[in-house]
């Protein structure tokens, strides 16, 4: 099944990983490059998360078994104790331990099996977005493999199928992308906030926009101040341009 690619804000917005290993610390990594509130939650903290991480964010203790069907996990501050996380069959009104409140999405990535599950039930039964690091079927959206240049973001997703795929296939998006797409995809954020203020007319604002694209991409390079007052002034059908948004 392919799942609909989706693009969510999560800038300085808070993301739980549950886990503490290298596993963890790559969701974590993924996470930061986002400029997320990165929170973790594990009975063992990696070196490196340590590093990437303030200690108010990091909540540390055993996971502590008392039966076949409970488990703790610890709340901030607190080594030696937690927050019950609930039994599969819990109601939604189970009470939210500390670390997952506010949390915009949640990530699974101990190494128990168990554990996992657990987690995955309790915040598919919120409805709080979760991944699981080693079962697929149990998440409610995926980390893709991403090709990052500027604020272009690309996702590769394969359903959980095969990471391997998903990561050649970026590498193959990562060599045909230009490094001038970057500074296209900038300058053309400038235009678009200038002709709003200044074109009055929405197709007028469409046209100036795909036609700047299309030169800047014909010549693979960002456009001079000339060449998009030109292109504005061709759009409107007058003569002159004041000023200008940007040039190059």
């Amino acid at each position: 099944m392919a799942y609909f690619p989706i693009f969510i804000e999560i800038e300085k917005k808070k993301c739980l990983v549950v886990g503490g290993g290298k596993v963890a610390l790559r969701k974590v990594e993924t996470l930061l490059r986002y400029d997320a509130q990165v929170h973790v939650v594990s009975r063992e903290i990696c070196a490196e998360i340590r590093e990437l991480l303030p200690p108010e964010n990091i909540y540390e203790g055993e996971l502590l078994l008392e039966d076949t069907s409970e488990e703790r996990l610890p709340s901030p501050g607190d080594t030696n104790a937690g927050e019950l996380l609930p039994e599969c069959s819990c109601g939604s009104e189970w009470p939210l331990p500390d670390y997952f409140t506010g949390a915009v999405l949640v990530v699974a990535a101990t190494g128990s099996r168990e554990v996992n599950h657990r987690v995955a039930q309790f915040c598919r039964e919120r409805r709080i977005p979760v991944n699981v690091a080693d079962a697929p079927e149990e998440c409610t959206f995926f980390f893709p493999a991403v090709v990052m240049k500027g604020d272009i973001s690309i996702g590769v997703n394969t359903g959980g199928k095969s990471p391997a795929v998903s990561s050649q296939v970026r590498r193959d998006i990562e060599k045909a992308i230009p490094d001038y797409y970057e500074a296209i995809a900038d300058q053309l954020g400038v235009l678009r906030e200038y002709v709003k203020s200044h074109v009055e007319r929405e197709p007028d604002r469409r046209k100036i926009l795909k036609q700047a694209a299309a030169s800047a991409f014909l010549n693979e390079r960002t456009l001079s101040q000339n060449e998009i007052n030109t292109i504005i002034r061709q759009v409107l059908n007058h003569g002159t341009v004041s000023g200008g948004p940007v040039g190059h």
